[in-house]
């Protein structure tokens, strides 16, 4: 599934995630409780607990953004790659709970901004999010997991 929207890091244990296609919904982790608003639903709240995949969102991100090496370490396996100015960060948990549903995240970038973040889930589903000026870009209809992993790789051929 491909997700155009926004991501916002309020710092240790506060992220928010706004889908603005192909739905609109709006996700709150703030300390162990997730939220959740989408567009003409009922709010639904739940702990972190019961979503890990989101927890490990979480905290991949915190490490990621806090410069916070020994956490990223800690929790994930980490692999770098680089070609001139694109960048892929691929994150394998280390937890055997949190690895039966996600494989991998991937974080790619180009310079000091990320461009893309997507979670492989181990049932073969993933999810991406475009961020930056990649939100925008057109990736043909349907856009396929092809278009998206060139788009995100910098790969403008």
């Amino acid at each position: 599934m491909l997700l155009r929207g926004q991501l916002h890091y309020g710092g240790a244990g506060q992220l928010g995630k706004r889908v603005e296609v192909p739905y609109r919904e709006t996700t709150t982790i703030s300390g162990s409780e997730v939220s959740v608003q989408r567009e003409g639903k009922v709010e639904r709240k739940f702990s972190l607990e019961r979503a890990p995949e989101l927890g490990a969102l979480l905290g991949g991100f915190s490490a990621l953004l806090g410069g916070d090496a020994a956490a990223l370490n800690r929790d994930f396996v980490v692999v770098a790659m680089q070609h001139n100015a694109d960048w892929r960060l691929t994150l394998t948990p280390r937890s055997p709970v949190l690895a039966k549903q996600l494989k991998s995240m991937t974080v790619d970038g180009r310079a000091n901004e990320p461009r893309c973040f997507t979670l492989d889930e181990t049932d073969g589903d993933a999810s991406t999010m475009l961020l930056g000026e990649l939100a925008q870009s057109a990736l043909g209809e349907p856009p396929t997991r092809a278009a998206v992993t060139k788009l995100c790789s910098g790969d403008t051929r």
